[in-house]
């Protein structure tokens, strides 16, 4: 069964995101990245070239045709991501298919409507039966 995770009060959800994405190329993890829109793939893409500040997190859109090379993909489009292990979930939804993966991670930022947003998604996975954790980035601050 999926395992799904949440990370409560991130206070820079972009800076998380690396550092948690960051830790998961370390494993030699295969990662895709689910965004709502092609700007904010856009907007991500240029994030994953800048942090860390050392080098790059490499990454491609689902549709380059290194995909298969690149440890991250990058996209909008769900129906194009490849088999993976694990998916960040930076949409504001359930993302479609997410029962094919090993693990989601969902990252939520301090900002009440985020957090809205995040606690509905909660919901929606325990109505189809799995049990979401969680985990307080305030604790961990």
């Amino acid at each position: 069964m999926t395992e799904i995770s949440f990370y409560f009060n991130v206070p820079n959800r972009e800076h998380a995101l690396c550092q948690l994405v960051s830790k998961a190329l370390a494993k030699r993890l295969g990662i895709n990245i689910l965004t709502d829109s092609q700007a904010a793939t856009a907007a991500l893409d240029g994030l994953l070239w800048e942090v860390p500040q050392t080098g790059f997190l490499p990454h491609c859109a689902a549709d380059a045709a290194i995909v298969a090379d690149t440890p991250i993909v990058l996209d909008y489009r769900p129906e194009l991501l490849p088999a993976r292990p694990l998916l960040f979930n930076w949409t504001n939804g359930l993302p479609p298919g997410f029962e094919r993966y090993q693990r989601v991670i969902e990252v939520v930022s301090i900002d009440e409507e985020a957090r809205t947003l995040a606690r509905e998604r909660w919901k929606a996975y325990v109505a189809q039966g799995f049990k979401p954790t969680s985990f307080d980035m305030m604790d961990r601050a």
